[in-house]
């Protein structure tokens, strides 16, 4: 039986049927779901039924995750939402899938469902493959929107009463008051987790040190653009117009994101330093010191504290022989290149991932002699087709579909699932990508594809480091335009010549270390200090609950949070995290119905 050659109308009934005997099943001691899940299926659930972003792969691990549901957490009402499509996954063939709509005690949520075509004793029936159950809103705490706008400026006002002007002003200043949630970097993730916190009518503001909202992307290397396309990086709330490029250069982002700031009504305060916090457990609330534009300190105590400085952490500076003493210039790649003259001089780039290569391209077209010098063998993705690979499920659905559909069907294949499913696409690439790959070989760059055939996807999970996506510089290293040095370490500096470990040299005068960053928990560390970052663990990577390692979700150190990460990613993932904080603001676990028989598992509720 394929799920292609069934009707509209069986697909429906199919999708119905399994709905209505989850329903039945779910958050009883009693489940038994052989007969529901594929023995290789996935629930993975967002908020919705467990209070957590978690994963759970294969029928033990299901069965131990639906019979542990609060009573308070049960799904009902389960209903499939439109019409059941036939569907095709990797290695699992064709599937019937569609969203559904559920709601318990406490939120209302939605679901992706992929049921896969099982033959049994004689029987046609379908079991589920992948089950994504994601919160969508508090039933008691609404987001704003059309049904609910805010009505305040409708009403009479009296004579010498504030404008809407006058209350952005008293907001913004915080004369008064503490904010709620303190948020640390106006990035993408801080602007978007401040926007959904404010439509949920949450007082968070957002520190920078930065000048300017948007300086995060404005200040980087002069031809930067993104390198995936626009379809999958919209901002919540608010789309990007319909005539952008599919690339979007770094300052037309950087520039959006001070009008989404503005557009939103964030508080955002910049040239702010962020200068350190502790937590009282027993007021449960942060007090954190702030260095603001008149170089003064504040004193601000928020319930919550959220990390948003993006998921690079601090720079990882090498200890390399001979660099104080260097008489060129020294720029980490997280600085600015732009200022520093190019014409003629001599470039050494060292490190071969993306922001090597793209400040290798940049500084080669504003005439600069480079070389770059390859530590470890990197995965080289073609912009296109290869890459666009990645994305096809946002560009082949905008215009059609809201983003955050999209965004429901994308988190409904977990990361582990994306593992497999990423092993022959990568491979597909690297066919595809073939003669760059030969031309590349041709010069000594030394190439892989991923630690386990999977790609430059799974790397950017995994650690974020080790791919580029060929915008021009993979073109320009084969040509020999950009000169390579690979399998060598830098042994040295000697005045302004570089000495490399194997006895040879070169003149430098500007030295790029492209070296990536110290891991997530030191940033922690550096912020809050050792005991908060040791409480918090490792950040980022795949965890063993399937999910990213303490990103978007409650850390182990109460009201703290990392949120970070790609456009894509804040997006679809802020939500996530405003929706925990609201409920903790609002104690909303503590207010939740218990069920009226001791044995049911109501009794066993987590705070949220």
């Amino acid at each position: 039986m394929s799920s292609l050659e069934i009707t509209e109308e069986d697909r429906d009934r199919a999708v119905t049927k399994w709905l209505t005997d989850f329903e039945s099943l779910a958050g009883k001691d009693e489940t038994t779901i052989e007969g529901l899940f594929h023995p290789d299926g996935y629930w993975r659930d967002l908020l919705a039924l467990t209070w957590e972003l978690k994963t759970s792969h294969g029928i033990s691990e299901v069965h131990r995750g639906l019979t542990a549901i609060d009573y308070a957490m049960r799904p009902r009402n389960l209903r499939l939402q439109g019409r059941a499509i036939a569907g095709v996954l990797g290695e699992f063939g064709p599937t019937v899938e569609g969203f559904f709509t559920f709601e318990t005690d406490l939120a209302s949520a939605r679901g992706y469902l992929r049921l896969v075509p099982v033959r049994e004793a004689g029987r046609d029936s379908f079991r589920a493959l992948t089950v994504l159950t994601a919160m969508v809103a508090l039933k008691d705490f609404q987001e704003r929107g059309r049904k609910n706008r805010d009505e305040t400026f409708m009403r009479p006002m009296e004579e010498g009463s504030d404008n809407w002007l006058d209350r952005r002003r008293t907001a913004l200043a915080y004369r008064d008051r503490d904010p709620q949630v303190l948020i640390v970097g106006a990035g993408q993730a801080g602007l978007m987790l401040a926007a959904r916190l404010g439509h949920l009518d949450v007082d968070a503001l957002v520190v920078d040190r930065d000048d300017r909202v948007g300086d995060v992307w404005r200040k980087r290397y002069h031809s930067l653009t993104l390198h995936n396309e626009i379809a999958s990086n919209h901002f919540p709330y608010l789309s990007y117009p319909d005539s952008w490029p599919v690339y979007l250069p770094k300052d037309k982002l950087a520039n959006w994101m001070e009008f989404y700031a503005e557009a939103m009504e964030l508080n955002v305060w910049t040239r702010t330093e962020f200068l350190g916090a502790t937590y009282d457990d027993a007021n449960q609330q942060w007090t954190a010191r702030l260095r603001t534009s008149d170089g003064s300190e504040r004193i601000m105590r928020p319930s919550h504290l959220v990390m948003a400085i993006g998921v690079s952490g601090l720079p990882n500076i090498p200890h390399i022989e001979g660099l104080d003493d260097f008489k060129g210039t020294v720029i980490h790649s997280s600085g600015r290149t732009d200022d520093v003259p190019t014409e003629g001089k001599s470039a050494l780039v060292i490190g071969a991932g993306t922001s090597a290569h793209d400040i290798a391209q940049d500084l080669y077209m504003r005439g600069a002699d480079v070389t770059m010098l390859q530590r470890s063998s990197t995965t080289v993705v073609s912009i296109v087709p290869s890459a666009a690979k990645a994305t096809q499920l946002f560009r082949s659905n905008e215009g059609l579909r809201p983003i955050e559909d999209i965004d429901i069907i994308s988190a409904s294949v977990p990361y582990d699932l994306v593992r497999r499913l990423h092993g022959p696409l990568s491979r597909q690439m690297a066919y595809d990508d073939r003669d760059l790959h030969d031309r590349l070989r041709k010069v000594g760059f030394a190439l892989d594809n991923g630690e386990d055939d999977t790609g430059f996807f799974l790397k950017l999970l995994r650690r974020l480091s080790g791919y580029y996506l060929n915008v021009g510089a993979s073109d320009l290293i084969a040509d020999g335009r950009i000169k390579l040095k690979s399998g060598v370490e830098i042994d040295r500096l000697e005045g302004g010549e570089a000495v490399f470990s194997d006895g040879s040299r070169m003149d430098v005068d500007l030295l790029v270390l492209a070296t990536g960053w110290e891991p997530l928990q030191e940033a922690v560390r550096a912020m809050l200090g050792d005991e908060v970052a040791e409480r918090v663990g490792p950040i980022w990577g795949i965890g063993a609950d399937g999910e990213l390692r303490n990103m978007f979700c409650a850390t182990r150190q109460e009201h703290f949070y990392v949120v970070g990460g790609t456009i894509t990613m804040c997006r679809s993932f802020s939500r996530y995290t405003a929706l925990l904080i609201k409920a903790a603001l609002e104690r909303v676990m503590e207010k939740a119905p218990v069920s009226e028989d001791a044995s049911e598992p109501g009794d066993k509720r987590s705070a949220a």
